[in-house]
């Protein structure tokens, strides 16, 4: 059973989660929030398995609950669920900690899916986004780019596809020690501590086009 927090300051939004979610066995919704002090209360009363969480708040606004309830807990895991398909908004939320952005017009699939994967500790993204972001992302002019090897690029695109150590060990036909390692490195090169936050780094500064995007490719090829 996955227990989940609604953050969302319209109550149909709200409503209409519930509603949807309590069609899943697997899923119970154990509270819902309007503002930002409200969420970060039921967190630290509740310590539900996944936070939904809207990114624009009457009062106070998503990304502060993602930053406060990370703080009151590193592993908890976050998705937002917004209107907005900015894609400030999703690296902005991707870097303050969240594992995953989809889009209140995604359908009930989508977002039951994105649900399960943050569950796991995984990255997940709205698949209107990514197309977008990305395409987005390359247009724009990018900061000094750190020394990263064709490996740890290909390493970044695995994160990105919600990949976990192991599968990218499998991938790599790497030990999960040694891919654990390496990801220190890439963390490090990147100045970030997890891989939400190197997964919004390297999309902010185009490091997941679409030349790296092929994870089942060869690096750079």
């Amino acid at each position: 059973m996955t227990t989940i927090l609604i953050v969302d300051d319209h109550p149909i939004v709200r409503q209409g989660l519930r509603s949807m979610l309590s069609n899943y066995p697997e899923f119970d919704v154990v509270g819902e929030a309007a503002t930002a002090t409200e969420a970060i209360e039921l967190f630290r009363t509740l310590r539900p398995d996944v936070c939904l969480v809207d990114i624009r708040l009457g009062a106070g606004s998503g990304l502060e609950v993602l930053d406060a309830v990370l703080e009151e807990d590193p592993a908890a895991r976050t998705l937002v669920v917004s209107s907005f398909d900015d894609g400030e908004y999703v690296t902005r939320s991707l870097r303050a900690g969240a594992l995953g952005y989809v889009l209140k017009v995604d359908s009930p699939s989508v977002l039951v899916s994105a649900i399960q994967t943050v569950a796991e500790g995984q990255l997940t993204l709205s698949p209107a986004l990514t197309a977008s972001l990305v395409e987005q992302l390359m247009g724009e002019s990018q900061p000094a780019q750190p020394d990263l090897d064709g490996l740890e690029l290909r390493m970044l695109a695995m994160l990105s596809k919600g990949m976990s150590n192991g599968q990218i060990a499998d991938q790599l036909f790497m030990s999960d020690t040694t891919v654990k390692r390496r990801l220190r490195v890439v963390f490090a090169k990147l100045g970030v501590s997890r891989r939400a936050e190197a997964v919004g780094e390297a999309a902010r500064r185009g490091l997941l086009g679409s030349r790296w995007l092929d994870a089942s490719g060869s690096a750079g090829g």
